[in-house]
């Protein structure tokens, strides 16, 4: 399959932005992930969009390689990776990195905890 040169250097763009955001581990860790994860079971696309939106909706800021990784996730597990973040910034922990912590959320399938267990 032939890739549009354009698409090809927007996630090699994409990919240099996360690596520098994030370090280049994660961003190894991740293509590891996602080399041994290929036939990850697709939700609908009418979903997709919308959880986008709510993570957006939700303060965090998004590049596009963020924005495919939430759309490959399972709503509910982006929407668990969400309450997390929230629940951490509610406990007056310091979340000096809340993209990464929800990346982090959403590769573990993080849940945030019960609030009265606190």
């Amino acid at each position: 399959m032939k890739r549009n040169p354009d698409s090809f250097k927007e996630d090699i763009l994409a990919a240099k932005e996360f690596a520098d955001a994030y370090g280049p581990e994660l961003l190894e860790r991740l293509i590891r992930f996602a080399e041994a994860n290929q036939s990850l079971p697709e939700q609908p696309k009418s979903d997709k969009p919308e959880i986008v939106r709510e993570v957006k909706d939700a303060g965090f800021e998004l590049n596009s390689w963020l924005e495919n990784f939430i759309e490959t996730a399972s709503v509910e597990v982006v929407r668990n990776a969400i309450a997390l973040v929230e629940q951490k910034r509610r406990q007056g922990t310091t979340v000096r990195n809340p993209e990464g912590l929800l990346v982090e959320a959403i590769r573990n399938k993080w849940q945030p905890t019960d609030d009265s267990d606190l």
